[in-house]
């Protein structure tokens, strides 16, 4: 039976079934907030990435820099959710070239798109993926996990952090910081499980850079009442109006 390397406790099927697909690292598997905490504070491979992203990478000059959530699929760009990300890009045709795309992760922080399946010296992005659901209520929940809120907040406050540092460079880079992310549940509230905006705002407060978060309520509000919670809940930004949404937006910014 495969285990966690961190707590010896056996991979739910869902984690399983994902290690089978691409080449998740069992020691980048981090079930609850514990586990994330340990692997933000002693994990060698997660803390050079986040000090290389942090203090060492310069980001380029672009007019957007587009912050989208990782996937549950790995890698995240042969994903469900980054191929349909991917066709909304590539109908802005030639000003495609002028949105910087980054993907926002735990426990990783900021990995931008240029690091998508290439190894470096500070992260095998081809052939170490990892796992880390432990931050979500929900997930901890569902799969017996022990999910403890103060641990859970000291994670989102050690890799906002990290993402303020990145944000600081990035203020000057970009004209438009915006994250597409899971701005609110399927009852549209915002609650302790939206892990990527409660990293994103403290980030930004702390770096005083602004981010727009976006889809905006009345774009959730819409896909509840045209696809029903379940289609939020199971696709989120990948929705189809999300996407609509999103090209709009871009192209409002653009042209």
């Amino acid at each position: 039976m495969i285990k966690s390397a961190t707590s010896g406790v056996p991979f739910p099927m869902t984690v399983r079934r994902n290690r089978n697909k691409c080449n998740v690292n069992p020691a980048l598997c981090f079930l609850n907030p514990k586990e994330v905490h340990q692997a933000l504070v002693n994990n060698s491979e997660v803390k050079k990435w986040l000090d290389f992203i942090s203090n060492h990478y310069t980001p380029p000059t672009r007019k957007i820099l587009l912050i989208y959530p990782c996937s549950k699929e790995k890698p995240y760009y042969n994903s469900r959710s980054y191929k349909k990300l991917f066709k909304t890009l590539q109908a802005l045709g030639d000003l495609r070239k002028e949105v910087h795309l980054v993907t926002i992760s735990e426990p990783f922080g900021i990995v931008p798109e240029e690091f998508y399946g290439k190894k470096c010296e500070w992260h095998d992005w081809e052939a170490s993926w990892y796992e880390c659901p432990g931050l979500m209520p929900w997930w901890c929940n569902k799969y017996g996990q022990t999910y403890s809120v103060e641990i859970a907040n000291e994670c989102i406050n050690i890799l906002a952090d990290y993402v303020a540092k990145f944000l600081i460079k990035a203020k000057c880079k970009y004209s438009h910081i915006i994250a597409f992310v899971r701005s609110f549940t399927s009852n549209l509230h915002i609650t302790d499980g939206l892990v990527h905006r409660k990293i994103l705002e403290r980030a930004s407060y702390r770096a005083a850079v602004p981010i727009k978060v976006l889809p905006p309520r009345e774009i959730v509000s819409e896909i509840v009442e045209k696809s029903g919670r379940y289609g939020w809940d199971m696709q989120g930004v990948a929705h189809p109006i999300a996407q609509h949404y999103l090209l709009r937006y871009l192209r409002g910014l653009l042209e």
